[in-house]
């Protein structure tokens, strides 16, 4: 019996950029209950699909071939909380693209056949996970400006929950046209 693969489509953060975002996340190194993302695992999620079969997987990437963009540009800058800051349960750096809310909506065309649940992109870079306990005002207020990048592919990811936090595979690579 094989365990269901939880899929989810993103937007890797160049590594040029992981120093930039580790010091905006900075103030929440010490933050009571908050545990920080590793720079390596920095994305943008343009669409969760959630848990699926293997299957239904292939079917998804090939789904995701036909989807055509140019590179755009993802400026990073700001920060907040969902469900929210008082109650924080991801903690990110906020962010502004046309491209990646085009980019999220020509996936979610893609992806129609297969039934998922409808859902509001929003550009957001989840920096740290919380169990809603952490004091995370200090960060809130100083995320200002934190960079900008040109996206030229997304990913199909796959997510393992782990104790210490999810770890990330890349199952397939779609490139920009371009």
């Amino acid at each position: 019996m094989h365990l269901p693969l939880r899929l989810f489509v993103a937007i890797p953060v160049p590594s040029a950029l992981h120093p930039a975002v580790s010091r905006a996340a900075g103030p929440l190194r010490d933050c009571l209950g908050v545990r920080l993302i590793l720079p390596g695992s920095y994305h943008l999620t343009l669409r969760f699909i959630g848990d699926t079969d293997e299957e239904k997987a292939r079917r998804i990437g090939e789904a995701l071939s036909a989807v055509a963009f140019t590179p755009f540009s993802v400026r990073l800058f700001g920060a907040g909380a969902y469900p929210d800051v008082h109650f924080p349960r991801a903690i990110f750096i906020g962010g502004k693209s046309k491209g990646a809310e085009a980019l999220s909506a020509e996936i979610g065309k893609a992806l129609l056949p297969f039934s998922l649940p409808k859902e509001k992109f929003s550009v957001h870079l989840t920096v740290a996970r919380s169990k809603g306990a952490g004091d995370i005002d200090l960060f809130l207020k100083e995320t200002g400006e934190v960079g900008q990048f040109e996206a030229r592919f997304f990913v199909l990811m796959k997510s393992i929950l782990l104790p210490q936090g999810a770890s990330y595979e890349v199952l397939r690579e779609y490139p920009a046209q371009g």
